[in-house]
């Protein structure tokens, strides 16, 4: 824990650099679930990028404090909430590790006086003024009838799940599991709690793959077992190049792109990273500096990818260009 407190005093400072225009400075909290982790890597260029536009056109200099726990961890985030309010930010937006663990804190900042709002997973019931994501539940029911699609709508599947209680990674193994639920013969065996750990993610799929190697389908709710290296999982890419095996995934980061080109892969449900942050600092500067209201829920839409349309999310980020609609999955 001293070591996690290091770490974000250190962030908080690296973050914090005085303005120097002689304008009034506005403090805005970008707050991820857990540091490090790529998919929110580019959520936080996004916020830089807004942050730097507002400053650039706007009366104020936007201060952007980007912080997090160092793990998936609901208590750890509470105290970046709590060190937050202590330092009086103007705003925060925050992707919430646990939806309860995070009411009272997003309370308590907006008892202070802090605008709150919520991007890729919510605290509903906390005084946060919108939420900013994906239809998760919708997504997860898309992957279902992806991989119902892919393994002939019979056979046994296993999920990959992340942390317990994130309401996001739970609607979308709810909406898998709903749309798998009509289809009799398809059965699932496994689920795998992974708390965001790419080891544990990596062992529980070689686990499962032993204990059933006639297993016909996986649903990644997240990507964390692609992280490791190929090779790493081995049943599980053997299964594959064999063509036993297909593989639904949680976003559509490159490697995953180039994966699902080489056909380890079956299709990639994606989120709209840089929108996280992108979108999310605009939305908190104009709740702070125009008191402008928003719907309780904002839906980003999400991205369906297949080897019909990898190709062209492959130049999307080659090109950092998302605005053009991919091609029919």
């Amino acid at each position: 824990m001293r070591h996690a407190a290091l770490l974000l005093a250190l962030l908080l400072a690296a973050c914090a650099a005085p303005a120097s225009s002689g304008r009034p400075t506005l403090t805005l909290a970008w707050v991820s679930k857990s540091l490090g982790n790529p998919v929110f890597d580019h959520g936080l260029r996004g916020a830089r990028q807004k942050a730097a536009e507002l400053s650039a056109s706007g009366p104020y200099d936007v201060e952007l404090v980007s912080v997090g726990p160092t793990s998936a961890d609901a208590v750890e985030q509470t105290r970046v909430l709590d060190d937050l309010i202590a330092r009086r930010v103007d705003g925060i937006a925050v992707s919430c590790n646990d939806p309860t663990a995070c009411v009272d804190p997003i309370n308590r900042a907006v008892a202070a006086g802090i605008p709150v709002m919520t991007w890729d997973s919510d605290s509903p019931d906390s005084d946060r003024f919108t939420f900013l994501s994906i239809d998760n539940y919708q997504a997860g029911r898309k992957a279902g009838e992806l991989l119902v699609a892919a393994i002939g709508g019979a056979g046994k599947v296993a999920i990959i799940a992340g942390v317990p209680g994130a309401l996001n990674l739970e609607q979308r193994v709810q909406g898998f599991r709903d749309v798998v639920a009509a289809y009799p013969g398809v059965q699932i065996v496994a689920v795998v709690e992974t708390n965001e750990d790419i080891s544990r993610g990596v062992q529980g799929v070689e686990d499962v793959m032993q204990a059933h190697p006639d297993l016909s389908g996986w649903f990644f709710a997240g990507l964390w077992p692609l992280f490791a290296d190929r090779g790493a999982m081995q049943r599980w890419e053997e299964a594959t190049r064999a063509g036993r095996l297909k593989t639904v995934c949680f976003d559509t980061l490159p490697f995953q792109l180039e994966l699902l080109r080489d056909g380890y892969l079956t299709a990639l449900i994606g989120q709209k990273y840089w929108g996280w942050g992108y979108e999310s600092i605009q939305i908190v500067y104009d709740r702070v500096v125009h008191a402008k209201t928003y719907p309780p829920f904002i839906d980003t839409g999400m991205d369906v990818v297949t080897a019909h349309n990898v190709d062209a999310m492959i130049r999307a980020w080659e090109t950092n260009d998302f605005t053009t609609p991919l091609p029919p999955p």
